[in-house]
């Protein structure tokens, strides 16, 4: 098993460019991080995570993919990486983040989730924000 200092959470849009063909580019280099992560089990996702990325693949990509697609990718997601969860704390928690670090609550439920968990890497184009959080370290894949 993967010791929880090597593990690394797959931010929403990864996950989305590994299914949306739109932008070819970011499509293989995003695919292939899940399919790396999920191979060598370092990967993580949070149940917000799955929600955003459902939500996003099925209406707001330039191709959504049908329901029960988008349901078959996360059963499958589900089934290959550890699932992080949270809890009514874990909004409270959430919220003083939002109040520090002055970004999306949604963001900081992210961080939220994640410190509760031990896990301190994230794969993320949204290095903006996240990297207010100065315990957190953020890899953006797309950065040259």
């Amino acid at each position: 098993m993967t010791e929880k200092s090597e593990l690394q959470l797959i931010d929403t849009n990864i996950l989305v460019y590994a299914y949306d063909k739109s932008n070819q580019k970011k499509h293989k280099l995003a695919k292939e991080i899940v399919k790396t992560t999920w191979i060598n089990q370092n990967g993580v996702l949070s149940i917000q995570n799955l929600a955003e990325f459902y939500s996003i693949i099925t209406r707001k990509v330039q191709k959504p993919i049908p329901i029960s697609k988008a349901k078959q990718i996360i059963l499958d997601l589900i089934e290959g990486f550890e699932i992080l969860r949270y809890s009514e704390q874990t909004i409270i928690s959430a919220i003083n983040n939002q109040l520090i670090y002055r970004f999306s609550f949604w963001d900081a439920l992210i961080v939220a989730t994640m410190e509760e968990n031990g896990i301190d890497v994230i794969v993320t184009e949204n290095e903006k924000d996240f990297k207010k959080v100065e315990w957190l370290k953020v890899i953006n894949p797309f950065k040259k």
